[in-house]
């Protein structure tokens, strides 16, 4: 074939060709075929709203807004409210479907909780287990909230200087008050990017007294047994001190609550916001934090992610939730 003529048969190759895409682009839509079908995985779900719990007797309070103001901070995604514990049920939760719950810190022993509010109070504790056992919501306690977590789940709670039974009022000087060192005693990804022993600022009259069964004990200190605890298989924790302060100098309380950010998140990537899926297979860890970008961790600049751990194949959940949460 004359070379000319070369340039009329590509023409017509590409005439043909063009057609016969069209009509098969025609007859899929014809059935509705839209395409390969993005897996469960590799979209990003929306930002689910998180709650922080005011575990005062009012609606709000100065301490769960700072909670809240300063888990926004840390790089918490979505949006968060504060609500008081009355209304924290498993029916609103199941509306609201939280990323996560902050329990704040409280104002009054809990056996000053009397009335209606003493009965909101139990409601809130039975619902806490619920959410945590059976709906897989993380939880984070704060001072009071630490101890809330424990009561909620058959823990007792008393004073510092008095049996778990004892009810004494608060007074003017906390029985454990500034900063204080606590010692980790068992390693967990809250711990990642820390010391061995932490510096956080102290201020509370009750303790946990005795731990929920099963309930594992991560840090201590001289005065407190049960400094930092946590669910023996579910990421709920319980931070006895108020690491909502702290400074870029002494970032401790910051990266507690920026590590459990971290694990919160991907707990929900991979056991709530998708369907059981084999994420195949993936190292089961979590990336170290380097020592040296403690402080950058706890001080984020703004839009600064979160560290993040790895996700864990489908048969080995369960074995990791009771080793590492």
């Amino acid at each position: 074939m004359p070379i000319c003529h070369f340039p009329k048969v590509i023409s017509a190759l590409l005439i043909v060709t063009a057609a016969v895409v069209i009509s098969l682009t025609n007859a899929a839509d014809s059935v509705g075929y839209v395409g390969p079908q993005a897996s469960p995985m590799s979209a990003e779900p929306k930002p689910r709203i998180w709650v922080v719990v005011n575990l005062f007797t009012g609606q709000s309070s100065k301490q769960a807004v700072l909670v809240r103001d300063t888990l926004a901070r840390l790089g918490a995604k979505g949006r968060g409210i504060v609500l008081p514990y009355k209304d924290i049920t498993v029916d609103n939760m199941q509306r609201l479907d939280p990323a996560f719950l902050a329990l704040s810190p409280n104002g009054i022993p809990w056996c000053r909780y009397k009335g209606r509010n003493g009965e909101n109070l139990q409601m809130f504790f039975k619902s806490l287990k619920i959410l945590i056992e059976q709906y897989n919501v993380p939880v984070v306690g704060i001072c009071g909230g630490h101890q809330a977590l424990a009561l909620a789940f058959g823990g007792k709670v008393g004073p510092i200087r008095g049996g778990e039974d004892d009810c004494f009022p608060y007074g003017k000087n906390p029985t454990e008050r500034g900063r204080h060192y606590v010692d980790v005693v068992k390693e967990d990804p809250i711990f990642l990017g820390m010391s061995r022993r932490i510096n956080l600022v102290e201020n509370h009259y009750d303790e946990v007294k005795r731990l929920p069964s099963g309930f594992v004990c991560l840090a201590r200190n001289e005065l407190c047994p049960y400094q930092i605890i946590r669910h023996p298989s579910k990421p709920a924790y319980g931070l006895q001190a108020h690491s909502e302060y702290y400074f870029s100098s002494r970032p401790d309380g910051g990266l507690l609550l920026r590590n459990f950010l971290a694990i919160a998140e991907n707990h929900n990537r991979f056991y709530r916001d998708v369907e059981p899926v084999d994420p195949g297979p993936t190292a089961a860890n979590i990336t170290p934090v380097p020592a040296n970008q403690a402080q950058a961790q706890a001080n984020p600049s703004p839009g600064a992610s979160a560290p993040r751990h790895g996700p864990t194949q489908a048969k080995e959940r369960e074995p990791l939730l009771k080793s590492v949460w």
